[in-house]
């Protein structure tokens, strides 16, 4: 039986076959990398400590404006670059970069279906 980090790779790698996304990456919650297919010139544990920071923030602001629901994504543009951060349950973050001209319905139905297998993953 594969290792969770393997399986966990796997999810990834399926997700890097569509279309614009550049990158990607499972983080823990609490801001370490655990497994990722990224460009070498990005350094994963500095990724990861930014994007929990990054969710982490967000949260709290969603919370403090009433929401009742957890988070779900948190989403930073730029003109060249798209950094989608997706819940995966609630020891991990499923993120990804992206072209920000790709079909982005179609990542977000991807990216929540991944997210879904990396929350099932994490609970074994």
């Amino acid at each position: 039986m594969a290792t969770k980090s393997e399986q966990l790779k796997s999810v990834l790698q399926r997700l890097s076959t569509v279309g614009g996304i550049k990158a990607s990456a499972v983080i823990s919650a609490n801001g370490l990398p655990m497994v990722s297919l990224m460009p070498e010139d990005v350094d994963p544990n500095t990724f990861a400590a930014m994007l929990a920071s990054m969710v982490g923030s967000a949260e709290t602001a969603i919370k403090s404006l009433g929401a009742k629901n957890t988070l779900e994504r948190v989403v930073a543009e730029s003109k060249d670059i798209r950094v989608v951060a997706v819940q995966a349950g609630t020891d991990a973050i499923l993120t990804i970069m992206i072209d920000p001209n790709t079909n982005y319905g179609l990542i977000l139905l991807e990216s929540s279906k991944a997210s879904s297998e990396i929350a099932q993953i994490m609970k074994q």
